[in-house]
């Protein structure tokens, strides 16, 4: 498998509720890991459930990931279980992100 793209909404509905800090402590927290790239993304469309934080090519999307729920996100990317209560999105939502980051636009 290849590398591991976590990108993070920074639209700013999902700044506003600490989408930048969750960035920031993700990237800290994976720090020396080369099989995962932390990335800044527009805007996933959801901004009412922010902040969003979608792996790919996993196609996982965990919603309303604020700072204190990182460390749920890093044990998911270490081989942990994927956190179910933040995994709100719309399948019908999900399935056209997934297509535009399948087509190559991120």
């Amino acid at each position: 498998m290849g590398k591991r793209l976590v990108f993070v909404c920074q639209n700013v509905d999902c700044r506003v509720r600490k989408a930048t800090e969750t960035m920031e402590l993700l990237k800290k927290e994976l720090t020396g890991d080369e099989s995962i790239e932390v990335r800044p993304y527009m805007c996933f469309g959801a901004c009412h459930e922010g902040p969003n934080v979608v792996i790919y090519p996993d196609k996982a999307w965990f919603a309303h990931v604020k700072p204190e729920l990182v460390h749920d996100v890093v044990a998911y990317l270490k081989g942990g279980v994927a956190p179910k209560e933040l995994d709100t999105i719309d399948p019908g939502l999900k399935d056209m992100i997934f297509q535009l980051l399948d087509a190559g636009l991120y």
